[in-house]
């Protein structure tokens, strides 16, 4: 007879290995549809699973969108921004970021910049804490750009005749509208997509 700390693991295990179902669902759901085009019977169907499995983990739909928030916060924070605490030009720094957006777009399990774009274009500020959420983020992004950006005037390798922050908004909404665009989902067109914004950005 199994032992009561050995059953236990296996329902903890069981239990992450459902939430991480929904999850992966529930982005490539969101991804595909948007957030109000998905409805949580949507999420039962196309994970399969119950209704018991889905508010085990989640109170609402907008709680696991928030858990995915989080997820893309992290993510950016890891991959993205220790970029400006590096030791070189910012022109390089612009470079590496263009190429990590294209290294990240061929993993197919992260899916988190065309989802940001998805919701950016979805969800106002004011819509609850989610479209609050989704905005900060994107706040954020474009503060590092608008940083980035600064810094290559400064250092005589971008013009200077355009501000930062209007060209960090130019940028960034390049960037989404490379990702809403393809449908494709090829490679190809990412990678064509971050070349020609480097050759337009850079002298």
């Amino acid at each position: 007879m199994s032992s009561p700390s050995g059953s236990s693991t296996r329902r903890y295990l069981k239990g992450e290995q459902t939430r991480d179902q929904i999850l992966q669902t529930a982005k490539r759901l969101f991804t595909q549809k948007g957030y109000h085009n998905t409805s949580i019977y949507d999420l039962f169907e196309d994970a399969r699973i119950t209704k018991g499995a889905f508010y085990h983990h989640w109170r609402t739909k907008e709680d696991l969108a928030l858990t995915i928030l989080d997820e893309i916060r992290n993510s950016y924070t890891q991959h993205y921004y220790p970029v400006l605490e590096q030791e070189m030009k910012a022109r390089e720094k612009i470079e590496t970021t263009l190429r990590k957006i294209e290294e990240l777009h061929r993993n197919k399990d992260w899916s988190y910049c065309k989802l940001l774009a998805t919701w950016s274009s979805e969800l106002s500020p004011d819509q609850d804490e989610l479209g609050r959420t989704v905005h900060e983020i994107r706040t954020r992004w474009l503060a590092f750009w608008e940083l980035l950006l600064h810094q290559a005037q400064e250092q005589g390798d971008l013009r200077k005749d355009i501000a930062p922050r209007d060209l960090s908004f130019v940028v960034t909404s390049a960037i989404c509208g490379v990702y809403l665009m393809d449908k494709s989902e090829d490679e190809s067109t990412i990678h064509g997509a971050m070349e020609t914004l480097r050759k337009l950005l850079l002298t």
